[in-house]
């Protein structure tokens, strides 16, 4: 009986930190690596979009972001740090559902479809 209850005991102490967290997401780096070499304006931009993901300002990184997404023939690299990016926008969303609204929704809908390489249209 002793012993059913020290494995007991052991379950349920192990089982306090089940809960998975995502390890959050940084996309930064991957998105100033793929861009390197990009045009001169878009590296400018790359660097606003940075800048708003580390203050934390997510929505305003997204709005910076839109002329990237415009941009033909995005590299395969490109799309997964634009993916990267969106990954760290929902995370920051699923922790602070209030910062979601129909801009940052339909902002980030866009870099899912240029992450996907489809026309919204």
């Amino acid at each position: 009986m002793k012993t059913v209850a020290s494995f007991a005991l052991a379950a349920l102490v192990s089982c306090v930190g089940c809960s998975k967290t995502e390890a959050p997401v940084d996309a930064t780096k991957p998105l100033e690596e793929s861009f390197k070499v990009a045009e001169p304006a878009v590296r400018t931009t790359i660097q606003t979009v940075n800048t708003r993901l580390n203050e934390g300002n997510y929505l305003a990184a997204a709005r910076a972001m839109e002329p990237v997404l415009a941009q033909p023939n995005l590299t395969e690299p490109q799309k997964q740090a634009i993916g990267l990016a969106l990954s760290q926008m929902n995370q920051a969303v699923a922790a602070n559902p209030s910062l979601d609204s129909k801009e940052f929704y339909d902002a980030r809908a866009r870099m899912f479809q240029a992450m996907r390489g489809k026309s919204r249209f």
